[in-house]
Formats: C-alpha cells, structure tokens, sequence
C-alpha cells in the first residue's frame, strides 16, 4: 500500500487526506500539535508528533515507514519543508526552490514583471534610516508591505510620513527580510487568476474577483468568486504576458496564481503571486465550474504520476454562467469563542461542497482574523446571492458576550451588476 505523508494542518489538507485515502493510499498526518489542534490527524490514517521542521527526523522516519509521497496544504512554511523532505527522499514536488523564490520575494517578482513588460504599481525606496529626502520622493496614498508575507499580513495603508515609518518598522518586525516595499497604492477591483501547470505549458482556469462587505477594510475578501468582469480584457490584454513570466520563473508543474488589480486609471496592474493553492480554496468549486480539480492534480503528482499538458483545462475566455465561491468568515472584534453554530446544517445543503473551519471553542480571537471558509456553487447570482443570505442566517459565532463576531456578506446588488457585466460581455464578443 502506497503511503502518504501530510505536513501539518492548513487550508486544503483535509481534501488532500481524503483523495488519497479514497485512491487506497495510506494517510499520515505530522506536526507537533495535539489531533484536536490539527483536524486533519483526524482524518488520516495515523498521525506522528514531529514538528514539520525537523527534516532530519522526517527523512528517517519516512525511510524506515517507507513513505511513497510527502504533501501539505496552503501553508508556506510547510511548502518549503516539503520541497526540502522531497528532495532528500528523492520524492517528485511540483514545486522548485528557484520558482517558489518569486513567490515568497515579492520584489524579485515585481523586477521580472517589470522586465518582461507586465504592468505593476510605482514604489519608492526607503532605507531603515528613513531620511528625508527619501520621503520627500513618495506620493501618497501607499502600500507598505514585507516581501515575504502573504494572506495580508504585515500590510499598511499609509496617507502620510507619520503613517508610512510607523508601518515600515511594523513590517520590518514581521518579516525575517531586509527589504521593504513602499508602492503606490491602487484603488479598483481585484482580482486573481488561477493556472495549472504541465511539464511548462500554463493554462488560466478562472479568474476569480474578491469583494470585501462595505465599510469593512478591503483587503478582508467576504467573497470570492468567478462572477467577474473584464473576463475578456485581462485573457487579450494581459494573461499572455503573465504565462511569460510564470515560465520565466520556472513554474513547470503544479497551480499557482497571480493577483492584480484594475486601478481607478483604467489599467490593470499585477501585486503579487503565489505558487500554490489559493488561501480562498476557490480551488475548491473550480472542480464543477471549470472541470479541474487541482486536489488529484496535486497528489497524483507526489505519487509520481506525470500531468500532461493535454490535460490541462481549457483556457478560460469569457466570464462563466455557473458561479463558483468561497464565503470566507472574518472577525468583526477581538474576544474568545465561546459557542460555535450552523457549520454542520450547512455542511449538509447539496449546493455546498465544503465547510471548512479551523475556529474551536475557547480560542482567543483578534480583529479581523479567518474563522473559516464555506465553498459552493450556484446555477446563476440569484441562486448564489440565496445561498449566502440564507449562510447569514444559520452561521454563527458567538464571543463570551454573546455577539456574533462573523462580518455577513450582503452586497447582493453588486454582486448582480457585475455579474449581468460580465456576461453581456461574453455575448458581444
């Protein structure tokens, strides 16, 4: 029997467990958590206590139980591990050193953008001296951000010097990098495209558009989803470039994803990339919408099965009828979980097809942090706007207070115009 080793618990991990273990692969979970703090032990078949970072101990283990395959979910740090542990066991990983490189730096990244023509924000140079005559170059508004942080973490928004050196040093204390971004900051719609890799040809499986509930801050996505516009745009304007720098990088294998935005001055403008599955496990209602499920590209893979470039999804080119979602669930205030309710009524709809959540009982909240993300999809927006009203009305999390600390999606109406936008495009092409 084929053996499976998962690192750790993130977003992801869990349907990875259960492909496997449904392809009759024998399932392993390690971390140094205890299987209540690290639900996908519960899942596997066997669980170890060794910490993701102790290659060495992994190596032997994985030799002596004769491991076929090592894995992990979104998580970054276990991603590198994993390439690491792969390497040393002489065990196939989608993912190489150099290319992850672009992902984890996001300077290195915007330098080859520049490079190779893609369009990407104005950013200034500041040193840790933060002299005067560096500030006196920057134009506000601007983003300030490590270069080796994702899912927003260590991000400003700055307005003026006061704001801007109090940012730099926050997102110098988060990042283990010397470098700093300091970019004008883009005010529009955003979005991110998904790829799927085989032996270097890359294919664009969706665009997929996050929207944030008003008066909420916009980089906390409520809702992401393939009810987009400027579908065709982004295929003829800019995609063609972005497949050149994914194969520049040395993305061969695998998915990955590219964020960018259409700022207030009619262009588009690429942030940041990631090659691996997004945080929004849109990969998720990808399976229905777009016929790809990047679950059985990804574990095959570590099995030693070689995906063909034929068999690579079809590059999309219009904005899709059928909506695919993610409904992720943040925190509207700090506190401490004390009740938990709706999950598993959810869970049970035939619309969804996953309810993930990594939020217990008794855990210590912060403003604005992921409780947990409820995938589906839905014949049209109609359908979809029903299904996360009726999502607002079951799914609660309570604080010791007894407030419902969940921020509940209710932009329906723009949801729908995008949606209408999108599709009269596609019918005027």
């Amino acid at each position: 029997m084929k053996k499976m080793l998962m690192l750790g618990t993130s977003y992801g991990s869990i349907e990875m467990i259960r492909y496997a273990k449904a392809k009759g692969a024998y399932t392993i979970v390690t971390d140094y958590l205890e299987p209540e703090k690290s639900i996908a032990k519960l899942e596997a078949d066997e669980y170890w206590m060794i910490n993701t970072a102790e290659l060495d101990l992994l190596e032997e283990k994985c030799r002596t139980q004769h491991v076929n395959a090592v894995i992990c979910g979104i998580s970054e740090f276990n991603l590198e591990m994993c390439m690491k542990l792969c390497k040393r066991l002489g065990l196939p990983c989608y993912c190489n050193e150099e290319a992850w490189s672009y992902s984890r730096d996001k300077e290195k990244f915007k330098k080859l953008c520049k490079e190779l023509g893609v369009p990407v924000a104005a950013d200034y140079f500041l040193s840790d001296a933060l002299t005067s005559e560096e500030l006196e170059k920057v134009v506000y508004p601007v983003v300030v951000k490590p270069v080796d942080m994702s899912g927003n973490r260590g991000i400003s928004f700055c307005y003026n010097d006061e704001e801007l050196v109090k940012a730099y040093h926050y997102a110098k204390s988060v990042s283990k990098s010397d470098k700093i971004i300091v970019e004008k900051m883009l005010h529009g719609k955003e979005w991110y495209a998904y790829y799927a890799m085989a032996e270097g040809k890359v294919s664009l499986v969706a665009l997929n558009a996050m929207h944030s509930q008003p008066g909420e801050p916009r980089n906390c996505y409520s809702i992401t989803t393939t009810v987009s516009d400027n579908v065709e745009r982004y295929v003829t304007e800019i995609n063609p470039y972005v497949v050149k720098v994914l194969q520049k990088i040395g993305c061969r294998e695998g998915v990955g994803w590219v964020q960018f935005m259409l700022d207030e001055d009619g262009k588009f403008y690429i942030l940041e990339m990631g090659y691996r599955l997004d945080g929004d496990m849109m990969f998720i209602p990808h399976r229905k919408i777009c016929d790809f499920d990047s679950v059985s590209w990804l574990v095959d893979y570590a099995f030693g099965k070689k995906n063909k470039p034929e068999e690579l999804p079809q590059n999309q080119a219009h904005a899709f009828v059928k909506c695919g979602v993610g409904y992720m669930l943040w925190t509207n205030k700090d506190g401490t979980i004390a009740d938990i309710q709706g999950f598993d009524e959810v869970a049970s709809w035939p619309e969804i097809q996953l309810v993930e959540s990594l939020a217990q009982v008794g855990d210590c909240i912060t403003l604005y942090r992921s409780l947990g993300n409820i995938m589906f999809t839905a014949d049209n927006c109609d359908q979809m706007c029903r299904i996360i009203e009726k999502i607002n009305q079951t799914v609660h999390i309570l604080n010791t207070e007894g407030e419902d600390v969940v921020i509940h999606y209710d932009n329906f109406s723009y949801l729908k115009d995008i949606y209408q936008k999108g599709l009269c495009e596609k019918n005027e092409i």
